[in-house]
């Protein structure tokens, strides 16, 4: 996290000075503008401050201890978003011009459980394409 002097437009460099140690149930970090000297501190709560410490990362500066953690974190989130995409079975199914303008029809406030509801049946069934003799048996299912 980087912070910003907004008057002066110039990235405020980390004071070593202000950080309490010895505290373990908060965190406190300043920082100064090089420019014009204005300092902020950022203050965190115990939960925060032990989330960070467990994940090895040292104030002042990155370290070789502290890019490990997050760099970790970071791409296994971004693997798992990937995998979530190559998962999704609705995004295979193929929607018919017709059908389209079927689940259009549905009234708003209830056309998202509507859609959600053909596309179950149509995962059910193995269907791959949605078409309106699919929504017609999901409506004699459903009883519509």
């Amino acid at each position: 996290m980087k912070f910003l002097c907004i008057p002066c437009d110039v990235k405020m460099e980390v004071q070593v000075e202000g950080i309490m140690p010895e505290e373990k149930t908060n965190l406190v970090m300043k920082f100064k503008c090089k420019k014009c000297g204005h300092s902020i501190a950022m203050l965190t709560n115990k939960f925060e401050t032990e989330f960070v410490s467990k994940l090895g990362v040292e104030m002042g500066g990155a370290t070789s201890i502290s890019k490990a953690p997050m760099a970790s974190v970071s791409s296994s989130l971004a693997e798992a978003k990937e995998e979530l995409k190559k998962t999704n079975p609705e995004d295979d199914l193929i929607w018919t011009e017709e059908a389209e303008q079927r689940i259009k029809k549905v009234p708003f406030f209830v056309r998202g459980m509507a859609k959600r509801t053909v596309v179950s049946f149509a995962l059910e069934k193995g269907a791959t394409t949605i078409d309106a003799k699919l929504m017609d048996e999901v409506r004699e299912k459903v009883g519509m």
